[in-house]
């Protein structure tokens, strides 16, 4: 009897084993579709390249808008400053319709152009040169994507913050359903919103937050490898899949308390009839000065840009 007891629990154990390892290769596998090499080692605005388990690190986080090949635009465009020190993170949006200078351009453009004009690269370029800071990797997600993933978790839970209509959807104030198509139009609707561009970056928090809490459940395990493929294929980002498990490691349940937010204050402008967000540069300093903290940086006396 004892003997027919231990071998079912070996079994057991062994099948937990298996199927966390097939969990742990699922995983692996999707962070590698979506892994693209850098081009170079370090940012142009660090002397030295950082290591990911001990340095402070930004990373720039993307939301494109990509539709059949297109190039498409960044709707959203957030700066994590992660560090390991404090073992907190920094978070900041640049609203995309901020008006600056886009490096190779003799204009001012709207800074969510500069994904348009140059993918990822320019983009980067773009950001590093705004706050002057460095930027040591990013995460870009497709928004298109994002749908296909929440249709595969069978919808998510949010708070919608108020009752307003956009892209045939209506939204009423309280908790709601939403499946993929309901959920690009709460995170996209900007100019009913009181906040205007805040206001939506406030409910795509809210739409990762939601992602989060129904991927983290049990009832998604027998969905979890269309899931990952879902990630792989609509997630592109320059970090490493052991850079990934470093940060992963340091940050492990990270509580609210350690994740700040710093927001950037500025004025509606319209310029040649065009609408754009316009930022003071004493609010530039501000900002950056928060985050230079943050990662502990000083500007390297050779910077390129």
């Amino acid at each position: 009897m004892k003997k027919w007891i231990l071998r079912f629990f070996l079994l057991l154990f062994i099948t937990v084993l298996l199927g966390f390892g097939y969990y742990v290769y699922l995983i692996w596998s999707a962070a590698h579709r979506s892994y693209v090499p850098p081009e170079q080692e370090k940012s142009d605005k660090r002397q030295e390249a950082v290591k990911w388990h001990e340095d402070p690190v930004a990373i720039l986080m993307l939301g494109v808008d990509e539709r059949n090949g297109d190039q498409g635009r960044a709707d959203t465009i957030m700066i994590a400053a992660l560090n390991p020190q404090e073992k907190d993170i920094v978070l900041t949006n640049i609203p995309r319709d901020t008006r600056v200078e886009i490096p190779g351009k003799n204009f001012r453009d709207k800074i969510n152009h500069s994904y348009a004009y140059g993918g990822v690269d320019l983009t980067r370029k773009t950001v590093e040169q705004f706050l002057d800071l460095p930027i040591d990797g990013y995460v870009q997600i497709n928004m298109q994507g994002l749908k296909e993933i929440v249709d595969e978790l069978g919808g998510i839970d949010v708070e919608v913050p108020f009752t307003f209509s956009y892209g045939g959807h209506t939204f009423k104030k309280g908790p709601m359903h939403l499946n993929g198509e309901e959920t690009l139009a709460f995170a996209r609707m900007r100019k009913e919103d009181p906040l205007g561009d805040f206001g939506r970056i406030q409910r795509q928090q809210e739409v990762i937050r939601a992602i989060v809490r129904k991927g983290t459940d049990w009832t998604t395990i027998t969905k979890l490898d269309t899931i990952m493929e879902k990630l792989g294929s609509n997630v592109k980002t320059d970090i490493s899949p052991f850079q990934l498990l470093q940060l992963q490691n340091r940050y492990a349940n990270l509580s609210r308390d350690h994740i700040k937010t710093v927001r950037f204050k500025g004025e509606d402008a319209t310029i040649d009839g065009i609408y754009y967000f316009r930022v003071s540069p004493e609010e530039i300093k501000r900002v950056r000065k928060v985050l230079a903290e943050q990662l502990n940086y000083t500007r390297p006396p050779d910077t390129l840009y």
